[in-house]
């Protein structure tokens, strides 16, 4: 069997799956932050699963887990510290939990972004029409970025060298957030002001950065907002996705506000990406989240990416995709957990 995880500061998806097989046998979603740790977190799904040691069932093969936090070391030395959670995750230490098997640590993105690069062409949205996208086969052989909003912003590279594409961890969300125009401009002051100095594109570019942005919009009485907007709000499971909700039906202008600054700013720092690593093979925007607010991508986000001055010309050349698709980290994290057991393999 392979373990496949998506660790985020919100949720921890897992799954089992055969080797080879592209769908899980058993897979859960559990809330990160109602366990004290990643151990007692995997300890709890593997009961689920009736995979503890110890029990009767097959064998974990290989595992391999996306985690939202920088990565220390390789192989059975890394580590990785949560940038959401109070965790701290180490490959030698869930190996033994699971009984001495290899265990793969990422970063999030590099698991979105296999993912994201691997995903079929009819299930990606293309918002750069006039990029010379042909056949997608050739893009699959460039350069490739990915930026994806979560609870976090992550970014990673992927560097290809003429047959496979190999990741480059970032932790690029944390970088300065740069405005583009006026009020970009009161809305970096807003921000300097509500967090207390530095801004980075996180905060604007996350689930969080929704309810900013909407705070942003009615201090600086952009539009008008729900009546019982406050009320509302504060009952609300998730205030971010009830912003969203009212964007997407217009019934609250802020809220519309919020969303189309969302769009064209993640447009800014995708171009941002592209004019540092020339992704010819693409730049991803990839996730669940952005499913929810797809129509403002659709609009604005490639406003926002041309928006470089002389470089929109040739920015303009190159595919962005949209990749909405919450299973992304997961397939990711399988198929580096499959890479695990062929390389166990060919060892032997």
């Amino acid at each position: 069997m392979i373990l496949a995880g998506d660790i985020g500061g919100t949720r921890a998806r897992l799954a089992l799956f055969e080797p080879g097989a592209e769908t899980a046998c058993f897979e859960r979603t559990l809330p990160s932050r109602d366990h004290a740790d990643f151990a007692t977190l995997l300890a709890a799904f593997l009961d689920l699963a009736g995979q503890r040691r110890g029990a009767q069932g097959r064998t974990i093969e290989a595992a391999a887990f996306g985690v939202a936090g920088p990565v220390d070391g390789e192989g059975a030395e890394a580590r990785v510290r949560a940038t959401n959670l109070p965790w701290t995750l180490s490959a030698a230490a869930i190996g033994e939990q699971l009984g001495g098997c290899p265990v793969r640590l990422v970063n999030d993105l590099i698991a979105v972004g296999l993912g994201a690069l691997a995903s079929p062409v009819d299930t990606r949205v293309n918002l750069n029409p006039e990029a010379a996208i042909g056949d997608a086969r050739d893009h699959a052989q460039g350069h490739a970025a990915v930026i994806a909003p979560g609870t976090g912003l992550g970014e990673a590279l992927f560097f290809h060298d003429g047959s496979r594409h190999h990741p480059m961890p970032s932790e690029g969300g944390h970088c300065d957030f740069a405005p583009n125009d006026e009020r970009e401009t009161a809305l970096l002051a807003y921000l300097r002001g509500r967090f207390g100095g530095h801004v980075s594109y996180e905060r604007v570019l996350s689930g969080d950065g929704f309810s900013s942005l909407y705070a942003f919009a009615r201090h600086a009485q952009l539009g008008r907002c729900a009546s019982d907007a406050d009320e509302q709000l504060a009952a609300a499971a998730d205030p971010n996705a009830r912003i969203t909700a009212w964007a997407r039906d217009g019934s609250d202008e802020c809220a519309v506000i919020a969303c189309r600054l969302f769009a064209r700013i993640l447009g800014a720092e995708a171009g941002n990406i592209a004019l540092k690593a020339l992704p010819t093979g693409g730049v991803f925007i990839a996730g669940g989240l952005v499913g929810h607010v797809l129509p403002f991508l659709r609009e604005h986000t490639l406003e926002g990416f041309l928006d470089k001055g002389r470089f929109a010309t040739m920015l303009g050349r190159l595919p962005l995709w949209v990749v909405a698709d919450g299973e992304l980290g997961i397939t990711g994290a399988r198929r580096l957990a499959g890479q695990q057991i062929n390389h166990t393999r060919d060892e032997r």
